[in-house]
């Protein structure tokens, strides 16, 4: 991505490719931009048009790349088959709630022992530096840094691992953990 590009210039360009959920842009420490990002789209159908639309785009001098998110991958499952309590579609149907304000379908998966809670994050912190921190004890699902609603850090987090083993490694690694001068607090998420 191009160094001046924020969130909502990113979520403007791939809205033109459909229904755009979220747009988040990677931040360095100093507050600037890694060069990339994510979208998250509100059907596979949108995000496969981004993909045909935006790959080796060119937007203001940079060729973009853009692919799906490879997010966490079990070389043990090649076959693509569902092992990390996520429902799969057809389970989908009875384990769902209704979004509030979209009246889209969320699945409900079963995060029991999978899900921490980390505090005390320093401000500059984004989610792609709490997942990159956390990615040495296990296989990562998906890691947040709550914010509010001007965009900026509320100071705390969590992190989505694969399997209960790797969320129990990650709290004995890093609760107490020194991370660009805080003391971390990491536990199960209640």
């Amino acid at each position: 991505l191009p160094f001046r590009v924020r969130w909502q210039d990113l979520k403007d360009l791939f809205r033109k490719a459909g229904t755009v959920l979220r747009a988040d842009v990677a931040m360095g420490y100093d507050n600037r931009s890694k060069g990339h990002g994510t979208v998250l789209f509100g059907s596979l159908e949108d995000a496969k048009n981004a993909i045909a639309i935006f790959n080796h785009y060119n937007w203001q001098g940079r060729s973009l790349e853009v692919r799906e998110d490879r997010g966490f991958v079990d070389s043990n499952n090649v076959n693509n088959q569902n092992n990390n309590n996520i429902p799969n579609p057809q389970q989908a149907s009875q384990e769902t709630r209704r979004a509030p304000t979209r009246g889209i379908q969320v699945p409900q998966p079963n995060l029991a022992g999978r899900l921490l809670f980390v505090g005390n994050l320093p401000f500059n912190c984004q989610w792609q530096d709490l997942k990159d921190l956390f990615r040495n004890a296990g296989n990562i699902i998906r890691a947040d840094v709550s914010t509010n609603y001007d965009g900026r850090s509320r100071g705390f987090g969590t992190v989505l691992f694969a399997t209960p083993e790797d969320a129990r490694n990650a709290v004995g690694m890093y609760n107490g953990y020194e991370f660009q001068g805080r003391t971390l607090r990491v536990h199960f998420d209640k």
